[in-house]
């Protein structure tokens, strides 16, 4: 059996992990980094900091997994004529490119005030688009890349919120996280509905036809993925129409149920990282791209 089959789902997965841990992060505290204790602050900037060296060694790791793909063998990681092709082939571009924007993200966590927040931007946007470089979204041109460029932002706001509120319901000071989940739940009315159209789009331009989504491979798993974000989505709903509305009410049980809630976010979004992964790795789209 090729061992890559085993190796690459997994490196991309983590690759998700890592990303949307150091730019949602970020993210999060630069939405409502008025509203956050000073503690608060440091976790986010210290899960983002996390994330970035995380996302450093996974980059370093999935070059290393080109090269052994195009030399068929694990020794074949440490061939210099297969690391040189690896490199210049557009999957390590794409690497390349996360791997610079991690580097820039490290560099700016040490930085201070406006210098920090531009340089996070900056890194942030190379690595999100690192995944417009290669792969499927090469199919339909600048205008896919641009849709999924979208779609990241969005996974990234939503996704980037939830280790901090989990974190958060776990303090003795929990007076903010009402108010923190309400402005929340405002800005992700506007970022999922862009994540959802984006994301659509993109699905749709892949497919190419609807009805390939029941009668393929590729469309089963996806279509397995989309049902998993209508589940979350509907979590989503309940944590902004019912569980914040109770934190005013009944605040230590209404905790309680949002950080619950919270954890099953987070299974859920696994499951979805690993689908996404092995989407993008080990399926063809049903046009034989």
């Amino acid at each position: 059996m090729d061992v890559w089959i085993i190796i690459n789902p997994i490196l991309k997965a983590l690759l998700y992990v890592a990303s949307f841990g150091s730019v949602g992060s970020f993210l999060f505290s630069l939405h409502f980094g008025k509203q956050l204790s000073e503690q608060q602050q440091s976790y986010c900037n210290y899960l983002s900091h996390k994330s970035t060296l995380f996302g450093l060694v996974i980059t370093l790791l999935m070059i290393l997994s080109v090269a052994g793909n195009l030399g068929g063998d694990l020794a074949s990681v440490i061939d210099m004529l297969m690391l040189q092709l690896a490199i210049e082939s557009k999957s390590g571009v794409g690497y390349l490119t996360a791997f610079a924007g991690f580097a820039v993200m490290l560099i700016s966590h040490n930085l201070k005030a406006n210098a920090n927040v531009v340089g996070l931007i900056i890194g942030s946007i190379a690595v999100l688009f690192s995944f417009t470089l290669a792969g499927h979204s090469q199919l339909g041109g600048v205008f896919t890349q641009f849709l999924l460029m979208v779609h990241l932002f969005g996974i990234a706001f939503w996704l980037g919120a939830l280790l901090p509120f989990r974190w958060i319901c776990l303090q003795d000071n929990t007076n903010n996280l009402g108010e923190l989940a309400h402005r929340f739940g405002v800005f992700a009315m506007l970022y999922v509905g862009l994540l959802l159209g984006a994301g659509l789009g993109y699905a749709y331009i892949l497919l190419g036809e609807l009805s390939l989504i029941l009668t393929t491979s590729y469309g089963n798993l996806l279509l397995i993925k989309m049902l998993l974000v209508v589940a979350l989505l509907s979590l989503a709903a309940l944590n902004k129409f019912k569980l914040v509305p109770s934190l005013e009410k009944n605040h230590l049980q209404g905790v309680r149920q949002f950080q619950s809630s919270v954890k099953l976010e987070i299974i859920l979004v696994l499951i979805i990282l690993i689908g996404s992964s092995l989407l993008t790795t080990s399926m063809t789209l049903p046009m034989g791209i």
